[in-house]
């Protein structure tokens, strides 16, 4: 049986919710979450993969920017736009927050002022945008509110799977650990945007259009597994060859009460 949708899930949005999964994707997905633990595991015992691991989330959040302020203002009406700034301040504010985490671990970072100052992806993470820029084309063109339906189901997935890895990285590391006050907090708002990210869709998407919704998140969803096990193999390679370089610092705890 499928999970039943959360309350704010209207009929006939029951794809915007996270799936359950089964069979191969199921044992992916079970494979990607071992995986992923083991690589924080590693990264966390030496100072460089502890701040490997921040500009990650730097980037993610740059990254956000980036889309909010070039792909998603393009004519939206008035209610969305106040959202859009909101949800532009809480990205600028993460990375602030993981740029001065970087510092305070003797790194070298700053929150981008624009997007032309952000940090650029890596070659792994500019193909997944490829990726994703190609679908908001291919599928626009079968919405009245054009584009911006498919970055919004793009921005849903990429939001759950935000939340996802934050809770996998707090449950690892425990409260007492320095970075978990900041992950949690992060976390609250993923999850925030969670919600507006599917209200957004349910507004925009007209009962008509439901089914290409249904088919636009399906691939969606396949993208993002896809990229899934190779990511998570490369976080694990850079966390043991960053362990195990000469002179490799351990980071320094600071524990909170």
């Amino acid at each position: 049986m499928a999970a039943e949708p959360p309350d704010d899930i209207a009929a006939g949005f029951d794809c915007l919710s996270a799936p359950t999964l089964r069979g191969w994707p199921a044992l992916q997905a079970r494979l990607v979450h071992h995986v992923k633990r083991a690589a924080l595991r590693q990264l966390h015992a030496s100072n460089a993969g502890e701040m490997l691991l921040l500009r990650f989330y730097l980037v993610g959040e740059e990254s956000s920017e980036q889309a909010l302020q070039r792909e998603l203002r393009i004519a939206p009406p008035e209610w969305l736009a106040r959202q859009l700034d909101q949800h532009l301040a809480d990205e600028q504010h993460h990375a602030r927050l993981f740029a001065q985490a970087i510092v305070e671990r003797g790194g070298n970072a700053q929150a981008a002022a624009s997007p032309e100052e952000a940090p650029q992806p890596d070659w792994f993470s500019r193909r997944k945008l490829a990726r994703w820029q190609a679908l908001i084309r291919r599928h626009a063109p079968h919405f009245a509110h054009g584009g911006l339906v498919p970055a919004y189901a793009i921005g849903l997935s990429a939001e759950q799977m935000a939340s996802r890895i934050l809770q996998r990285h707090c449950a690892l590391i425990g409260p007492q650990h320095a970075l978990h006050p900041l992950l949690s907090r992060v976390l609250i708002d993923e999850d925030r945007h969670i919600r507006l990210c599917s209200h957004t869709l349910q507004r925009c998407v007209a009962p008509h259009e439901e089914a290409r919704l249904v088919q636009l998140m399906r691939e969606v969803r396949d993208t993002e597994r896809g990229f899934g096990v190779t990511g998570a193999l490369g976080m694990w390679i850079a966390g043991v060859a960053l362990r195990l370089r000469p002179g490799a610092a351990r980071p320094v705890q600071q524990h909170h009460a």
